[in-house]
């Protein structure tokens, strides 16, 4: 499960920058930092945490980047090992023969998560906030950094501990009874269902946060969908406040979807503008493709933005858009309002639906459109939370089943079952309990959860 050798990897994202970093842990960091860098002012050995100015060099000395190291020293890096880090110029080519130098002096690649695994085979992080870490790097918005954030600092760790505890108590209490049997030793029985209740609305509590957490953590899907010419790009454009896609009077102009990323409240929504829908027939062989993703995107939607041309009335084309998108999730969109208003889609297939009238022209309505947005995914609640989170899925499974488990106890009990049924049941708890954080846990998790990093984290 953990390899006691050096491995080395670029930490920073893949492209060009000011500045990238090559990250090193393992027994060999000094001795690597001695061989690689030449500090432009030697003065005896390393200080941890000091950065020094000097150059990379190759095998005969010569030189290949000129940058910055530090060495952290174990135990009080990130992974818990000896770190060092060589900051240098953000260039891919130099970045790489870095690397390559520092692997020539006994590193290894690192696998995906390598770092952030030792960090938790090490004590530094438990297997949540080491989860955390690939939620803060994935972060879309200021809300879900703070989410991450948060269960980095061991918020939703320490609820857990307190949970496990809790348990762990209920089991030696029940476990009591079997153990001193025939010394009359009796354990409250209302005491175990109190105990018992407690736990499971302790876990009932924080499933009821993952809906929230995924909202936060993902994001909604809105797809912005009508009839060609309607204003769909230029709504998308005036939503993001950047001129996105392509705008132009002829119908038909956008072929493909386009997708963007945007923040309504603090709730990340990811836009997609599409073709415009109408008859096949009427289309070309480009725009049967785009209207052919546009169908699919239909359907991948978490909500759609049905835009109806607020200054014509209603006609065909307008009336077989609300009936391809009737029954789904959606909100009526009354664009082009600065030009006058002439639709009328008020009852019929639309009686009951949220309408907002704008002029994605002009920016008006826009701010009604997103609180519209935002009421409607979030069903009115309100999005602060004031105690831990759930974001993952792995936790949310664990969760539900210790809750069954708890669920089976706790029937046992008040059916009056020997305390050994109980206690399984109990036991099973914990465990479930104790594998979000890893208390308890298995390389497959482990290999299965830490490969989906990306390298040099």
């Amino acid at each position: 499960m953990y390899a006691d050798d050096t491995i080395a990897a670029i930490a920073t994202p893949p492209g060009r920058g000011g500045v990238g970093i090559v990250r090193v842990t393992g027994p060999l960091c000094r001795q690597i930092a001695d061989r690689v860098f030449s500090r432009a002012h030697p003065s005896g050995g390393w200080s941890p945490r000091h950065l020094y100015h000097g150059r990379v060099i190759d095998e005969a000395g010569a030189v290949l980047d000129e940058g910055l190291a530090v060495l952290m020293l174990r135990p009080h890096s990130f992974t818990g090992e000896d770190v060092l880090e060589l900051h240098c110029h953000g260039s891919p080519v130099a970045l790489r023969r870095v690397l390559k130098r520092v692997l020539s002096c006994g590193g290894r690649l690192a696998e995906p998560g390598e770092f952030t695994k030792r960090a938790f085979l090490n004590g530094r992080l438990d297997l949540a906030q080491a989860e955390a870490v690939m939620e803060l790097v994935h972060a879309r918005t200021e809300a879900g950094a703070a989410l991450a954030s948060d269960q980095l600092t061991g918020r939703l760790s320490a609820r857990l501990a307190e949970l496990r505890a809790q348990l762990v108590h209920l089991k030696a209490l029940v476990e009591a009874q079997i153990d001193f049997s025939e010394e009359d030793v009796a354990v409250d029985k209302d005491e175990l269902v109190n105990m018992a209740v407690h736990s499971i609305d302790t876990i009932q509590a924080l499933l009821d946060t993952y809906t929230h957490g995924l909202l936060i953590r993902d994001g909604v899907r809105v797809v912005i969908v009508g009839k060609p010419n309607v204003g769909k790009s230029s709504l998308l454009n005036a939503l993001l406040g950047d001129e996105r896609a392509i705008v132009t009077p002829i119908a038909g102009t956008t072929r493909d979807s386009i997708e963007e990323t945007a923040e309504f409240d603090g709730v990340p929504v990811v836009l997609s503008d599409t073709a415009g829908l109408r008859e096949l027939a009427h289309a070309d062989a480009v725009e049967r493709l785009g209207i052919q993703r546009t169908s699919t995107k239909i359907v991948e939607a978490d909500l759609l933005l049905t835009v109806i041309d607020a200054s014509c009335p209603i006609d065909a084309e307008d009336l077989a858009v609300l009936k391809t998108t009737n029954g789904l999730p959606r909100i009526i969109v009354l664009n082009k309002i600065d030009l006058g208003e002439l639709a009328s889609v008020r009852g019929g297939v639309v009686n009951g639906e949220a309408i907002v009238s704008i002029s994605a022209k002009e920016r008006r309505g826009l701010a009604d459109l997103r609180r519209a947005v935002v009421g409607h995914v979030t069903e009115g609640k309100n999005l602060e939370r004031t105690g831990p989170v759930l974001t993952n899925l792995r936790h949310h499974d664990a969760l539900t089943k210790a809750k069954a488990s708890l669920d089976f106890a706790l029937e046992s009990l008040r059916a009056g079952h020997p305390p050994d049924i109980v206690g399984v049941d109990v036991q099973d708890a914990i465990h479930h309990v104790g594998a979000i954080t890893g208390v308890v846990t298995s390389e497959d998790i482990l290999d299965r959860i830490f490969s989906e990093f990306c390298i040099g984290k």
